[in-house]
């Protein structure tokens, strides 16, 4: 039996029960919608795979030479930094072989 289209419905039927509350947590939202209407094991997982992408995440604007940037930055350089390492031991082993 396919269920993709009642997957469809119910996650229409959250967002629009979601739409009521936009100040509230997505997924506490969905949970205590879920309960409400008896939706449980896969049937709730794959409807919240669809209801998951109803609000975009909130963009914040980093200014340049700010605390956070000056932090994004380090963790930018120090994952670069390990995945550089990574690829010399890569290739000095294609290398002695």
């Amino acid at each position: 039996m396919n269920k993709k289209p009642f997957y469809r419905e119910q996650a229409e039927k959250f967002r629009d029960y979601a739409g009521k509350y936009p100040e509230r947590e997505l997924l506490s939202l969905f949970e205590e919608w879920a309960e409400s209407k008896d939706i449980e094991g896969k049937d709730k997982h794959y409807i919240w795979k669809l209801a998951r992408h109803f609000r975009n995440s909130q963009r914040k604007e980093i200014e340049k030479g700010s605390e956070e940037a000056v932090r994004i930055s380090e963790l930018i350089n120090a994952v670069f930094g390990a995945d550089l390492e990574r690829l010399k031991k890569i290739a000095e082993k294609k290398e002695t072989k």
